[in-house]
């Protein structure tokens, strides 16, 4: 017997369940045939959904009952806050024919539950013929905020007294211990550049009756710490590896590491990482920033016991397919002492083709 990769055969039905299931009875009229056949369509139809709003899928099922003609479809995933689609059209004014870009934003969450409500009506109608019907029954995340928004027209900076840069020019701020109004404390005051030396003498009865000096009240703003409203250990995670803003993927990355780890379904990481190798010519980085962010991660869920990640391909164009393995904690294939999580994904690449594995023991 060789190494087995693919752990979950030995766990059915020991220590984990189908994603579907199904129980008919003797006099219904469909068959098992048909239930391989409505599974299929619906993981294949759910799938494009969620690519089409740019999220990822992490589990769908089909569950149905004997007593009942409804079969439910769960599903689970992960979907960003909003995106904006562009739309180009053309005007006519004065005989000139202009061309419009409009872009409009969209809330993918929103979206997403309309369309999946829709693709559960289609298909009552479509196997209407059988007696059924379909619901959906499903958890959808959004995406946490981790850069800050800027609103159009940019960023409004907070409004500054114009009198005071103009005084400035003028007076001059020293401390001094006022023994005449505040003998306890120092305070801060604009001095008139020319009056400066007296004021320092002590003549401060004679400059407060001409009144040649303002106190400087300056407001003090406290800092607000993890004002995104983040988990702890995402805000970690955050501080830590900020130096990746710099990456388009940064957002959907440290969501995507963090909700595959909390919620052990690999197939958020296996669907991010084959997305963004068809994509990029910088695969050996992407794989470096993922390796990085999910040995911090790793470290920071102690109900994790194991995370392995493999790749095997033409990274960054290489001649020969290379495989690369990063891996922490152990991997419980052969043996039934952990539950075990296994996600397999293919990006296609003008290079070829590249696997990608995960596996989450826990």
């Amino acid at each position: 017997m060789g190494q087995q990769s693919n752990g979950i055969s030995l766990r059915f039905g020991v220590s984990d369940g189908w994603d579907s299931s199904w129980s008919i009875k003797p006099g219904d009229q469909m068959g098992y045939r048909d239930l391989v056949q409505i599974s299929s369509d619906v993981e294949k139809l759910v799938t494009c959904l969620f690519k089409a709003n740019h999220g990822f899928l992490g589990k769908v099922g089909i569950s149905k009952s004997a007593q009942t003609n409804k079969i439910y479809i769960n599903v689970f995933g992960c979907v960003p806050r909003n995106y904006t689609v562009s739309q180009t059209y053309f005007l006519k004014k004065d005989g000139m024919r202009k061309k419009v870009v409009a872009t409009r934003p969209i809330n993918s969450k929103q979206q997403l539950i309309a369309q999946l409500y829709k693709l559960a009506e289609i298909l009552s109608s479509k196997y209407s013929y059988l007696g059924i019907t379909f619901a959906v029954k499903g958890y959808i995340k959004k995406e946490y905020r981790l850069l800050r928004q800027f609103k159009r027209g940019g960023f409004k900076k907070r409004k500054k007294d114009k009198s005071f840069k103009f005084k400035n020019k003028f007076y001059r701020s020293i401390y001094v211990r006022a023994g005449d109004i505040n003998p306890e404390k120092s305070v801060k005051y604009l001095v008139p550049k020319e009056y400066a030396l007296s004021f320092a003498q002590g003549k401060l009865s004679t400059l407060v009756k001409l009144g040649f000096f303002k106190k400087h009240n300056k407001k003090k703003f406290r800092r607000r710490r993890n004002r995104l409203k983040l988990p702890k250990t995402l805000f970690r995670c955050l501080k830590k590896f900020g130096y990746l803003k710099r990456m388009n993927y940064y957002t959907t990355l440290m969501n995507i590491a963090f909700w595959a780890l909390k919620t052990k379904q690999p197939s958020f990481l296996a669907k991010f990482l084959a997305q963004e190798f068809s994509k990029t010519r910088y695969q050996r980085s992407l794989y470096n920033n993922v390796n990085r962010i999910c040995a911090f991660l790793y470290n920071e869920f102690e109900d994790v016991q194991g995370l392995r990640i493999q790749v095997s391909g033409r990274l960054n164009k290489s001649k020969r397919t290379q495989t690369y393995v990063c891996q922490y904690g152990a991997i419980s294939t052969q043996t039934m002492a952990f539950p075990l999580k296994y996600a397999f994904e293919e990006a296609y690449t003008v290079y070829g083709s590249m696997g990608v594995k995960v596996w989450i023991s826990y």
